[in-house]
């Protein structure tokens, strides 16, 4: 009897620390910024260009190249994911733009390309970086956790998307 009592409290506290440990990774990290910006006409147009853009091209932007979309069924997988967010934030009027709704919807598109390949999934956390700076966002997104490799901006949490030489000054985007 003692040793099913044993074997009980044993079994609630792995189940309590196991339900602890997903509670904790299961939450965003770092925390997503509280920010609101204004969605502006200007910041719209980078983002249509943006969206327009011919995605998962091969390029040597620093701090990595990219040799482009493993296929064209992740390139197309891919692209979707990334225009869906900016397709999020383009739905919405001009005014302001909350940065944990923008976060949310680029936690979506990571989750919808989790299972591509490495660099495929890497460069489309970075056209959802670059969408996070056109909107003019300085906090973390909360869906990535980058290394100290990548550049960051002086008051920017997220790392330079690939090509960007500043915060304000991105790479040339467009079709």
């Amino acid at each position: 009897m003692k040793f099913l009592l044993y074997v009980g409290a044993l079994a609630v506290c792995g189940l309590a620390f196991a339900g602890m440990l997903y509670w904790k990774y299961a939450q965003p990290f770092p925390e997503p910024s509280n920010e609101v910006v204004q969605l502006t006409p200007e910041k719209r147009t980078v983002l249509e260009r943006l969206r327009a853009e011919n995605k998962f091209q091969p390029h040597h932007f620093p701090p990595l190249g990219y040799t482009g979309a493993e296929t064209p069924e992740d390139r197309m997988k891919a692209t979707d994911a990334v225009n869906g967010v900016i397709d999020a934030v383009l739905a919405q009027p001009d005014g302001p733009v909350q940065a944990r709704e923008v976060s949310r919807h680029i936690g979506k598109a990571v989750s919808r390309v989790s299972w591509l390949a490495t660099e495929d999934r890497d460069r489309t956390g970075g056209y959802l970086i670059e969408v996070w700076y056109i909107l003019g966002f300085k906090g973390a997104t909360g869906q990535f956790v980058s290394g100290t490799a990548y550049s960051r901006a002086d008051g920017y949490s997220e790392p330079l998307p690939p090509g960007w030489t500043t915060a304000n000054q991105p790479r040339p985007i467009g079709p």
